[in-house]
């Protein structure tokens, strides 16, 4: 049997410092989607924002721990550990899996040791280990619809199917593409010789599913041109013209911010006007500070 050395594969540690290195503004996000009763088994997403305040991320990545199964981590920190196995692969799905390393973290491929991660700059907003209002909300409809889709028996136990669907609704698609998704990551899981019977499948076998259902997303998400752009060229900027509020005209409008706080001669004039100084043919529109103004001209 083929053996593999850890240290050919890269460590989360390593993805996060590349991470805010390259983007200090961005923000790490990570939510418990799924957890057994009993505490034992945690499925875990994390999120990937460019800026702090952007509300889609760019990338998302999953990963499920079982306590006492995988390695020694897992014996008492099985939560701990699934949170950075997941933002290892949410790092991953972007862009920071390293250049001549294998695209699993050392996290993932090894259950062992105990050493913790710094994630320092990960969202530190409060996190329970239980599923949010969002995700308890998602409807019986949403459930039946997977089991609709896989041929599921419903007379027979739901568990797993249950945890998929919401898994599946987790990754907060729109309900066309989630579906197309979903009917395609099914046909190719069970052509691969997968079970039929979701109920059968263990912890790896869900795993693998859920693997296949994120990497076919990008092939259905509509394409974003100015992050396709951005990625090649740099960040991009857009110009706005600044229309005078009143008589929607750009030909007069000044900025007199720089001047006002430069200069106390001109410490009382506007901080915006459609000028009418001299031979300007403003209509006399002005306003004070930064609330007074169109928003898109900050």
């Amino acid at each position: 049997m083929a053996k593999f050395n850890l240290e050919n594969y890269e460590t989360v540690e390593d993805r996060l410092k590349a991470f805010w290195n390259e983007n200090p503004n961005a923000r790490l996000s990570t939510e418990v989607v799924h957890m057994t009763d009993d505490g034992t088994c945690v499925t875990i997403i994390a999120s990937v924002f460019k800026q702090e305040d952007d509300a889609r991320p760019v990338t998302t990545g999953i990963a499920q721990e079982t306590k006492g199964q995988g390695g020694f981590a897992n014996t008492d920190a099985w939560v701990e550990n699934c949170e950075t196995s997941a933002i290892g692969r949410a790092l991953a799905n972007w862009k920071y899996q390293g250049s001549n390393k294998p695209r699993p973290s050392q996290q993932e491929m090894s259950k062992v040791g105990n050493d913790t991660v710094d994630v320092t700059k990960v969202d530190k907003r409060k996190k329970e280990n239980k599923p949010s209002e969002e995700v308890k909300a998602i409807t019986e409809e949403s459930i039946a619809k997977f089991e609709e889709d896989i041929g599921y028996n419903k007379e027979t136990s739901l568990n797993n199917a249950k945890q998929i669907a919401k898994i599946i609704d987790g990754f907060g698609l729109a309900d066309d593409i989630k579906d197309k998704v979903k009917s395609k990551a099914w046909k190719q899981f069970i052509g691969a010789g997968h079970n039929k019977d979701v109920e059968e499948w263990d912890n790896d076998t869900i795993g693998a599913y859920l693997d296949l259902f994120e990497s076919l997303i990008p092939e259905f998400e509509p394409s974003n041109d100015t992050d396709i752009v951005e990625d090649v060229f740099g960040e991009v900027t857009t110009t706005v013209v600044r229309t005078c509020p009143e008589c929607n005209s750009p030909d007069w409008i000044e900025d007199n911010r720089e001047k006002k706080a430069s200069d106390e001669r001109f410490a009382k004039i506007p901080s915006w006007s459609c000028s009418t100084y001299q031979s300007n043919k403003g209509c006399g529109w002005t306003a004070w500070g930064d609330t007074d103004c169109p928003k898109e001209w900050l």
